[in-house]
């Protein structure tokens, strides 16, 4: 590490014992219900993962935006917060799902896992729709979280995203 990132020499030689080192011990938990009296969870207060998938903070920002859609169109509280937990419980079980599938390829202490894992992502990574189904998963729009939502997608912006757009000398983009 110290070679990698010499910046951190002064954090390092101040462990002197594997004792001082916390290690990562992810799990999964999901509330059955995301709204109690007088509090609503969102993110990982909802539902936590195993970080693989890299989805804790889009989650947390789509519970966000199904709670003020669901608080802004709705007769009555209990009405919205209904619809909130209802907008949400599809993409949430899903990456929950997906996220215990991967989890074990990921975090184990397993030498046989990781290359397995690497070994099959590598093939199906060239194997159509497995590249469309890989890159959907990481991004997070596996399960159409923004359609259910209401919400633009990236096939609706004007540009595709897959373009590199770069700013012409004035900063324009063309």
């Amino acid at each position: 590490m110290r070679a990698l990132w010499p910046e951190t020499e002064p954090l390092l030689d101040q462990i002197e014992d594997a004792e001082q080192l916390t290690f990562a011990r992810y799990c999964h938990r999901t509330l059955r219900r995301p709204v109690e009296t007088a509090l609503v969870h969102l993110g990982d207060s909802w539902h936590s993962t195993s970080p693989q998938l890299g989805q804790g903070a889009n989650m947390a920002l789509l519970d966000a935006a199904a709670l003020s859609q669901s608080l802004s169109g709705a007769y009555d509280l209990p009405e919205a917060l209904s619809n909130y937990a209802a907008l949400r419980s599809p993409h949430v079980r899903l990456y929950q799902a997906l996220s215990r599938v991967f989890t074990p390829f990921y975090q184990s202490e397993s030498r046989l896992l990781p290359l397995l894992r690497d070994y099959l992502v590598s093939i199906a990574s060239r194997v159509p729709p497995a590249p469309y189904v890989l890159a959907a998963l990481v991004a997070g729009s596996a399960g159409s979280p923004l359609r259910r939502l209401g919400l633009r997608n990236a096939e609706s912006l004007p540009f595709s995203p897959r373009e590199t757009k770069e700013p012409s000398h004035d900063g324009h983009y063309s």
